[in-house]
């Protein structure tokens, strides 16, 4: 499943993804957000855990642009499908995949990386990471990495990095609910270790529920949302009989 710039292994229950692009900063193009959908789509049932990160000293530094030159007058559909289309579908692959999705973020995360940092169920941070939307710096509305993080991350935060274009540093990133944790960045490799057997330690069918309730409980009326907590619990809790 590995392509030149990302590698993806699967390890008994944990599927693992790293971008190896260090000479630009993981710069995510087209053959890598291919193989990450490829990769998380239609995981089978031994699957517990998803892990995203990096081989190098940076999460990822944005996106490769896709752009057609200025001379070719490109039409509102073919950006559409061009530009708009593959992060947004990279985005969705993330959101749907059945189990948990961590991310373990070092170093620079920009644009598509702050996107796919956020996009996560979980982010655990360096106290060195350095999060960033600067797309406005080219007069371009950062809607496609904006669509990844409404719903999970306050929509102030959002508009203050999207319309300020200042770069948040870790801390300020989990005061304001981008990230999940922060470590010491040479504790980050032991850090991500350990809550990643922890959550292995856990049965596909818990794990799968919370993803589940995480990702469907918040747009359902109280109601629905208890009644869906219990159907969950109780299938989860089958399982072991």
């Amino acid at each position: 499943m590995s392509t030149e710039f990302v590698a993806i292994k699967r390890n008994g229950p944990l599927l693992d993804i790293v971008l190896d692009r260090p000479e630009n900063g993981n710069l995510i193009n087209a053959e890598m957000s291919d193989a990450i959908i490829a990769a998380v789509t239609n995981i089978d049932d031994d699957v517990k855990l998803v892990r995203i990160g990096s081989s190098s000293a940076d999460f990822c530094k944005g996106r490769q642009s896709p752009m057609p030159a200025a001379d070719a007058k490109p039409s509102a559909e073919t950006l559409r499908r061009v530009v708009a289309a593959p992060p947004l579908a990279l985005y969705d692959a993330l959101k749907a995949v059945r189990v948990p999705v961590v991310s373990i973020v070092r170093g620079e995360a920009i644009g598509v990386g702050c996107a796919l940092a956020g996009v996560c169920d979980v982010a655990l941070a360096a106290d060195t990471a350095v999060f960033q939307i600067p797309e406005m710096e080219r007069d371009i509305p950062p809607t496609l990495v904006m669509s990844a993080l409404i719903g999970r991350v306050p929509v102030k935060t959002v508009a203050h990095m999207v319309l300020s274009r200042e770069r948040v540093n870790a801390t300020e990133a989990l005061h304001a609910g981008l990230v999940s944790r922060v470590v010491a960045a040479h504790e980050l490799d032991s850090a991500a270790e350990k809550l990643t057997q922890t959550l292995l330690g856990c049965s596909a069918v818990t794990l799968r529920a919370v993803k589940q309730f995480l990702h469907l409980a918040p747009e359902m009326p109280a109601s629905g949302a208890s009644g869906f907590a219990a159907h969950l619990a109780a299938t989860a809790l089958s399982a072991r009989f």
